[in-house]
């Protein structure tokens, strides 16, 4: 890991999902049609157009 971020770029296959924020009310607007996918080190982080995950650091133990 570099610098405590999680080097993996690839979400875990079957996990994509888009949220749908609209439900939850207009100050979660944003997470409206956001792509979501699991990381094996076992966080949900938003998935780029591209299809990798965002840079993110691994859950703390």
């Amino acid at each position: 890991m570099s610098e405590g971020y999680c080097t993996n770029k690839e979400p875990v296959s079957g996990t994509v999902r888009r949220l749908n924020g609209a439900r939850l009310g207009g100050k979660f607007l944003k997470l409206h049609g956001r792509r979501v996918g699991d990381c094996t080190c076992g966080r949900t982080i938003t998935v780029t157009d591209a299809g990798n995950l965002m840079r993110h650091k691994p859950p703390q133990a």
